[in-house]
């Protein structure tokens, strides 16, 4: 089996920057006062995607677009 040097550096900062993010998400209050297109920036860009994977991105973006459908709705 070939040996594999693996980086891990940076993991403490990118565990606590996961770790912020999940609290962001979890404080509803503080999310929502984001606006909507900023919160789909941060859901789409490679640095969310990166650190969060990808199905927990298409989970959060899944939830964004259900605030659209219900905005919608309440609109109409």
């Amino acid at each position: 089996m070939e040996k594999m040097y693996i980086d891990i550096t940076d993991l403490q900062t990118l565990i606590f920057e996961r770790r912020q993010i999940i609290a962001l998400l979890d404080n509803a209050e503080l999310w929502r006062q984001i606006p909507l297109s900023q919160r789909f920036d941060i859901v789409e860009s490679s640095e969310f995607i990166t650190l969060m994977g990808e199905s927990f991105t298409e989970h959060a973006r899944r939830m964004l677009e259900n605030e659209i459908e219900a905005m919608v709705a309440t609109i109409h």
